[in-house]
């Protein structure tokens, strides 16, 4: 047996076996609580353990969204949080932004689209991050989907539109939704701080 065999069953408990289901919200909530597992079209995924430069930039993601909870009263969570889609799809986004007036979507869990989701991009995480789970974000309406890539210190800012994502650019390396006013993002402040927090070698 593997080593990802053998700790894809240690930590969930299913048979490596088996890891392609198809299996069920029913089945995902037999799951340890906090794991890093989605259910994804009836695919349970394991998420590698996050790098040191990914969660400094959530740590700073964080913040920016904090300011907006303050200014328009949204809500900001971060993973591991589970966002229910559908009986076969449960995902946990890096971080999620909810709009006062949707508030009412968190329970337990969120239970349907948040108005924004960001994914920081990681060599275990990417192809899934701007493929299938773009895909997934589009089909039940997530308004505005942020792919932050650290290799390239580069975001990308998509909003949907008539099912899909049309990506928009920042002005003077400032970015605002035009969906969360309240959500905006000096992107060359970001990247200093980033570096700033950054362990020196």
């Amino acid at each position: 047996m593997s080593t990802a065999s053998h700790n894809f069953e240690e930590f969930t408990g299913f048979s490596p076996i088996s890891e392609v289901g198809p299996y069920r919200a029913a089945d995902y909530w037999k799951l340890p609580e906090g794991e890093p597992v989605e259910l994804i079209r009836g695919r349970l995924i394991m998420s590698p353990c996050p790098s040191p430069l990914h969660q400094i930039i959530l740590g700073s993601l964080c913040r920016i969204l904090a300011r907006a909870e303050d200014q328009a009263d949204g809500l900001s969570l971060v993973a591991p949080m589970d966002v229910v889609f559908s009986d076969d799809t449960i995902l946990q986004p890096d971080l999620l932004y909810i709009s006062k007036e949707r508030r009412d979507i968190v329970g337990e869990r969120v239970n349907g689209p948040p108005d924004l989701v960001i994914e920081i991009l990681s060599p275990g995480t990417s192809r899934r991050d701007r493929t299938e789970k773009l895909d997934l974000y589009a089909k039940y309406g997530v308004a505005e989907y942020w792919i932050v890539d650290p290799a390239s210190q580069l975001f990308e800012f998509l909003i949907l539109s008539d099912g899909r994502y049309t990506i928009m650019q920042p002005v003077d390396d400032r970015y605002q939704s035009s969906r969360l006013p309240e959500v905006k993002i000096d992107l060359a402040a970001f990247w200093k701080e980033v570096d700033r927090r950054l362990p020196k070698k």
